[in-house]
């Protein structure tokens, strides 16, 4: 494979894992993997080193790969570095922000109105295209930032945040039920609410709700685990359950 189709396995292959096409603790073997994607076991291999790295992936002596499982401690960890990240770009995106900034927050926002998750988000095709709004939206808030690295590190962020997103609504075993949470993930006046906010340069106010924003998947799971702590025990033990013979 040329360095271009590694690049494009590796990205199927991570895309995949966070939109909960492979749960949490399933098992990547490579002979499965290889139909899939009509690939060979080498740059397989090498894309799922990749992903280990980014803590998608987990390996285990002598069973190979399986997605990395999910837990309270990890989002928590996740959410922290997001909300740290938001609070020092949120100032500098305000404070840099010309007319096209301006110009992508409000076409992002009417993209996001214009997108229908479904009406209960069972609808994965649906699903994925208000995810890739949604995502597009904080994106384009932050857009204005000065560097690459932080903004490239942010949108892994989002992405791994995303993935609690679904383990904790859409799974087939979610840790609270869909029409618990709904309403508030695919809340527009939220969104609304940032929006004004940034473009009304209204910096503590937009630091304000990124950081209730953020804290609203951490909440509900947090939530959840607490009520039943073998919820939590559950989903770091998946991989051990679903690797057993």
């Amino acid at each position: 494979m040329t360095n271009d189709e590694d690049a494009t396995l590796y990205e199927t292959l991570r895309r995949d894992i966070l939109n909960g096409v492979f749960a949490p603790g399933d098992p990547l073997r490579l002979s499965v993997l290889s139909e899939r994607y009509k690939v060979s076991a080498t740059p397989l291999r090498e894309a799922l080193s990749r992903l280990e790295e980014k803590r998608l992936v987990v390996a285990q002596r002598n069973r190979g790969w399986q997605v990395a499982p999910v837990s309270l401690d990890e989002l928590e960890d996740i959410a922290a570095a997001r909300l740290a990240l938001e609070e020092v770009m949120t100032a500098e995106a305000i404070a840099l922000g010309d007319l096209d900034w301006e110009t992508g927050i409000v076409a992002a926002f009417h993209r996001l109105t214009q997108t229908d998750p479904g009406p209960d988000g069972g609808d994965q095709a649906a699903r994925m295209a208000w995810r890739q709004a949604h995502d597009a939206f904080h994106r384009a808030l932050l857009a204005s930032v000065r560097s690459e690295r932080l903004r490239q590190s942010y949108g892994d962020l989002i992405e791994e945040m995303q993935r609690y997103h679904d383990v904790t609504i859409y799974a087939p075993h979610p840790v609270v039920p869909a029409e618990e949470a709904l309403s508030e993930v695919h809340s527009l006046k939220e969104h609304e609410a940032l929006r004004d906010a940034f473009l009304a340069r209204e910096t503590t106010r937009a630091q304000r709700l990124m950081r209730r924003h953020v804290s609203h998947t951490l909440d509900v799971y947090r939530s959840a685990t607490r009520e039943d702590p073998k919820k939590d025990r559950t989903a770091r033990e998946t991989t051990t359950e679903r690797m057993r013979p």
